[in-house]
């Protein structure tokens, strides 16, 4: 699926960006730098929330309130990504979510016990922007890459969420045990958002989305993104998947404290910290390998191999106790998870045509994300009634029949994605 540059460019700066370009290399790091603020507060506002919260709805609240935004917003922000600059878009997500942690870390520093009300209302501020900033990236990112680099700039991209994974939270523990405060967490996260600003002015002008022909109501092009997704089979099926990893992945990061203590037995804090730490790691190699194994499998079969790998440890997991065993299989249950990231990021560019990039991409993660919250939910509800264990034991199953699954469905069938790497054309009967 690659191509190799011209003779002229495969020198200095070129090859030193692994050709896809210093404007993509700034987009890089200024993720990776946001990316870093994020799994810092994946441990901070936990640690945050355990000094206030009542049960273990209020942990599922607060993630709720962070992951729900994608499915309530994101059909129709997917319009607005198509008509306008993505570039300055991305810029005021940043800036909005920095002043966010900057007004919890202020709150943080002398709580008063009436805190919970105003984490509630930043989760779904920074996820509301969050979501729009994640979109508006990968809409963006084709128009700074040739379609034949996709895949390695996605496996990138998700390359440096796995790594930060693995730092935040080690950070997040260190700053709360040195400073016995979540603030300064806070801080370095709002910071963190203030240089993925800056990176994204060095990205420099990126030209307005083509549009289509005929323009009609937000509710109209809404539609027409929807439309096309569920009538592209590759779209909808990796889409209907994703959905379902995503509810079991919703359901464990709402309830992993539960899962290692109850579960897997683990007696100190440390141990999760590692478990934590194994997880990013783990994601990390998938990430660095997901582009070798796909020009080998396909993108498809990569996909379906990684789900299936990611359910099947998972089981293998639940059915555990805390010791070496266990983080070999969380190291390879995180492997499985980032060969379905990276491809599925991948067929979303790649089947959806220019002009409705925004759209389509929107329309995808908004199904995708939707059972986020509802895993979380579900989870806590469970956890505090004292079904978990079962629930837990299921949850994998459900992630190795929809890989069976995904063996009828074209994700399997037609592998390598459009001939030569294109993004398709606008096809006017399918959107309507």
């Amino acid at each position: 699926m690659e191509t190799q540059p011209p003779a002229a460019a495969r020198s200095g700066r070129h090859r030193r960006n692994s050709g896809l370009g210093p404007r993509f290399t700034a987009l890089w790091w200024g993720q990776a730098a946001s990316m870093f603020g994020d799994q810092v507060a994946y441990l901070t506002i936990p640690l945050f929330v355990l000094q206030i919260a009542d049960s273990n709805l209020d942990f599922a609240m607060t993630y709720a309130l962070e992951t729900i935004p994608t499915f309530l917003f994101g059909l129709g922000a997917g319009v607005m990504l198509d008509r306008v600059r993505l570039r300055p878009l991305m810029v005021m997500a940043d800036l909005v979510r920095a002043a966010a942690f900057f007004v919890l870390a202020w709150v943080a520093s002398d709580p008063n016990g009436n805190e919970l009300i105003l984490v509630f209302l930043v989760a779904f501020a920074v996820g509301s922007f969050s979501a729009l900033f994640q979109n508006s990236m990968f809409a963006l990112v084709p128009a700074l890459v040739p379609s034949t680099g996709l895949a390695r700039a996605n496996a990138r991209i998700a390359a440096s969420q796995q790594a930060t994974l693995v730092l935040g939270p080690l950070v997040a523990g260190i700053l709360a045990t040195a400073f016995h405060s979540a603030s300064p967490g806070f801080v370095i996260n709002g910071l963190t958002f203030l240089l993925s600003a800056v990176s994204l002015i060095w990205v420099g002008n990126v030209p307005k989305p083509t549009q289509p022909p005929e323009q009609g109501s937000y509710w109209e092009e809404t539609l027409h993104g929807f439309r096309f997704l569920w009538g592209e089979p590759r779209l909808r099926a990796s889409t209907l998947a994703a959905g379902v990893a995503n509810f079991v992945v919703g359901f464990i990061e709402a309830t992993f404290v539960v899962l290692a203590t109850e579960v897997l037995g683990t007696t100190r804090e440390s141990q999760i910290g590692v478990m934590l730490a194994v997880f990013g790691v783990g994601g990390l190699a998938g990430a660095a390998m997901a582009p070798r194994i796909t020009r080998m499998l396909g993108l498809g079969r990569t996909m379906v191999v990684g789900l299936a790998t990611f359910g099947l440890a998972l089981w293998l997991v639940v059915r555990s106790t805390y010791g070496p065993a266990v983080l070999v299989v969380l190291f390879v249950a995180t492997f499985g998870l980032s060969l379905v990231n990276v491809p599925l990021a991948t067929i979303r560019q790649l089947y959806s045509p220019a002009a409705m990039m925004g759209r389509v991409i929107s329309a995808s993660r908004t199904v995708a994300w939707s059972t986020l919250p509802l895993g979380a939910l579900i989870g806590a509800t469970l956890a505090d009634a004292g079904d978990y264990i079962g629930v837990a034991l299921v949850a994998p199953i459900v992630i190795v029949v929809t890989a069976l699954w995904l063996l009828v469905t074209p994700v399997w069938r037609d592998a390598f994605g459009p001939k030569s790497g294109r993004r398709i054309a606008l096809d006017s009967e399918m959107v309507g």
